[in-house]
């Protein structure tokens, strides 16, 4: 949380300059004042106005910082977020950068990586760009070169970016961030490594077989992965209304045989074989996400994982486990 001073003497606590949307964002307000907050994105703005009790006023905007996301085919990119806090005394403004996620004990936000990079499927890097920072790539044995980004949340068409790699390519991240201002448990969120250089690397994967997902991690981040196809489960339930149909032939007859609707809903196995436990780590977030995509035929389906609970055995090199259920159809309607 930042500080400032607020009417004259008084203090105001309100989010970083970078925050997640799905952790708590509150603002607290020394003040004996009604105090209003204006909350403005993408061309919406929300007013809240607060009555001071034992002299502050305590507001939690990231539920108005959700609301301007908009969940659709599109990648979630962050949001520069405008707030105003006033009273009949004073006024205050900032801007924060809201990332859709949340951040957890002990996490490090956009820290270095290694990534595979499967480059006959579509393909993006997550990256977060401060003001002022410095990206440059490579490739191979090439040497750098500088890259021009916007600051915030950014997706990174690899393929566009380095047609020609053939092994690995690397993405470096130079900045001077500041300490993070959370306290105890969250020093680190942004803290950088070493002198402040964000190394990525991207190693080349050319296969072409399987199950390929992509979804959207806790940090806002896109992760792929390309998994081995396993058994596929039909499931089948009736639905609507029974509807009795009058049988008899010369030999049987019967007052009335029930027949309903048909739904079914298919799920498919998949598994990532003997990974490593970074790579664990970074497919388990699939267990959280509620936007998961599958690619076939040149277009992303929506689909969800099956519920259950995620093993980490802490092996050197392990299998991960998914059931991939397809959206759910109704077959035959009577």
């Amino acid at each position: 949380m930042r500080t400032a001073i607020f009417e004259n003497n008084h203090q105001i606590r309100y989010p970083d300059a970078v925050c997640f949307c799905f952790n708590p964002q509150e603002i607290t307000v020394q003040t004996n004042n009604t105090v209003t907050i204006s909350i403005a994105a993408n061309g919406k703005k929300y007013t809240d106005v607060r009555s001071s009790y034992s002299g502050k006023v305590y507001a939690d905007i990231s539920c108005y910082m959700r609301s301007f996301f908009s969940v659709d085919t599109s990648l979630l990119q962050s949001i520069r977020v405008s707030v105003t806090v006033s009273t009949s005394v004073d006024n205050f403004s900032f801007t924060t950068d809201s990332i859709w996620g949340a951040i957890n004990i002990g996490e490090v936000f956009n820290a270095p990586r290694v990534v595979r990079w499967f480059r006959k499927f579509p393909f993006t890097f997550s990256l977060f760009v401060a003001e002022g920072a410095t990206v440059r790539f490579r490739y191979d044995q090439n040497r750098y070169v500088t890259k021009n980004l916007s600051a915030g949340l950014n997706h990174i068409n690899v393929a566009g970016l380095v047609p020609s790699a053939k092994d690995f390519a690397v993405i470096r991240l130079d900045e001077d961030l500041p300490a993070s201002t959370f306290e105890y448990t969250f020093d680190n969120t942004f803290t950088p490594i070493g002198d402040g250089a964000v190394i990525n690397r991207l190693v080349v994967d050319s296969s072409e077989c399987g199950i390929y997902l992509r979804w959207i991690d806790r940090h806002g981040f896109y992760q792929y992965w390309l998994f081995q196809i396993g058994d596929n489960i039909l499931q089948v339930s009736t639905n609507g209304e029974l509807l009795y149909q009058t049988f008899s032939d010369n030999k049987y007859a019967y007052y009335g045989v029930s027949r309903q609707s048909k739904k079914m809903q298919k799920s498919i196995k998949a598994c990532a074989t003997l990974i490593d436990q970074d790579t664990f780590d970074m497919l388990s977030t699939l267990h959280t996400s509620p936007l998961i995509d599958l690619y076939h035929e040149g277009k992303w389906f929506p689909v969800r994982l099956a519920t259950g609970t995620v093993n980490h055995l802490r092996k050197p090199l392990q299998d991960f486990e998914i059931e991939i259920m397809l959206p759910e159809i109704i077959s035959q309607i009577l």
